[in-house]
Formats: structure tokens, sequence, C-alpha cells
């Protein structure tokens, strides 16, 4: 696809799911890959969260049934629970940071004082603790949403996240080589700083170039690949014990 027709959703969500599986295998396999791969496949992982989210906001915007929206990642959300489970141990999968985070835009959207709103949102807030990118997911959501309008809201929400997450791991991958003691290594570290710089950065390319597009309609099968690829990589670590 050349440049000056944009970047469709298609597009995006192609991008979404190389980095989330890129950023997956870093995750589970990263003790035993070389130590630059493993950067490397944490810095594309940067690509996933923004763009999830961004599609999410578009998704809210044009769907025509929010409670169907709602339930799809319910339903999908439980399913890749049970690999999430078998990884990662007792917390929520990134799904229903995305179904806690769809609630607040309904709610930003239909409740009137400004009070009870900030009262859901801190709700939702507190949910999300129990998630994959726990409080500042919905955050970039709802900022997202806000921003929609404007023709640097992509890019002011990127820079704003970019600089909130990347700034404290340069710090810390600064102090761990003065000798601060980190229960972090190394190389997570500067996965970690991969992800929130060079990854933020080329997922926010991809969604500034987005021309409102939908491209081939593949719904199903962006909603199986989530939970389908978790199980693949819980049974190819099974295999090599890792």
């Amino acid at each position: 696809m050349s440049l000056s027709r944009g970047t469709s959703a298609f597009t995006l969500k192609i991008a979404a799911i190389v980095a989330m599986t890129a950023n997956h295998v870093a995750n589970i396999f990263g003790g035993v890959m070389p130590e630059a791969l493993t950067v490397g496949l944490y810095t594309l992982g940067g690509f996933t969260f923004p763009i999830m989210a961004f599609l999410l906001c578009e998704g809210y915007r044009y769907t025509s049934n929010i409670r169907r929206y709602a339930a799809r990642l319910a339903v999908f959300a439980g399913v890749a629970e049970v690999p999430w489970f078998l990884l990662w141990g007792p917390s929520l999968n990134v799904l229903f940071t995305l179904l806690i985070s769809l609630g607040l835009l309904w709610a930003g959207d239909h409740t009137r004082s400004r009070v009870a709103y900030a009262g859901v949102l801190a709700a939702g807030l507190v949910a999300s603790w129990f998630c994959d990118w726990a409080l500042a997911g919905p955050l970039m959501v709802v900022l997202f949403h806000r921003l929609r309008e404007q023709s640097r809201g992509v890019l002011t929400t990127m820079l704003v996240f970019g600089l909130a997450l990347g700034l404290p791991t340069l710090l810390g991958i600064m102090a761990t080589y003065q000798g601060s003691p980190s229960d972090i290594p190394l190389v997570i570290q500067w996965g970690a700083l991969g992800y929130y710089t060079l990854g933020f950065a080329g997922a926010t390319f991809l969604m500034t170039t987005y021309n409102g597009k939908r491209g081939p309609s593949l719904k199903w099968f962006f909603y199986a690949y989530y939970p389908t690829h978790l199980m693949a990589l819980w049974v190819i670590a099974q295999a090599l014990s890792v």
C-alpha cells in the first residue's frame, strides 16, 4: 500500500498482532534467546497496545451496537484468560483492559455530571489494576477519544505516554549502570525502553497515516488470534521446558 493512500484499519490490526506476538515471544522465551533479539522483539511489541487502544476508539465511534461490541470483547477475554493464566498466573489479560476502557468511553459520553464521571473513571482505573496495561491502558484510550478531533491528538497522546513510561525506564537503566541494584535484568530494561520509544514511534507513524478505511474484513480472525496464539505459545513453552 502506498503511503499516499494511508493506512487502513486492517493494516493497523496486522501490525498490532505481529507486534503482540513478538512481544509475547520475547516475554516467554527471552531467557533462551540472544539478548539483541530479545530487545528487538520487545521494541517491536511497542506497536501493540497504542494501536489496540486507537482501534478501540474507532470501533466505539462507529459501532452500531455497543452492547454487542462489549459482549464480543467479554467472551474472547474470558476464553483468552485460560492460556493467559497458564503463562502468567492470576491476572487479567489485555482484552479485559479494553473492555473496561470501552465502558469508560460510553460513560464519558452518557454521564452528565463531571463528578459522577470522575467516580466512574476512578472505579475503572481501580478495576484495571488487576489487568495487563493497568491504569495507563484505560487512560490512553480515554485520551485518544478526547483528542480525536484534534489534528495532533494522536501525537499528543503518544508523547504523553511515551514520556510518562519511557523516562522512568531510562532513569532506571542509568541507575543500574551506576551500581544501584535492580530486580529487573538489563535486557528487559533495554527492551522496555525500546518498547516505549522506537515501538511507540512506529505505532504513532501508522496511526497518524490512518485513512479511516476498514480494508478487508477479518473481524473474527483478529478476535480469535489472541487466545489462539497464547495457547500455542504455552504449548511450545511446555515442549521446550521454558
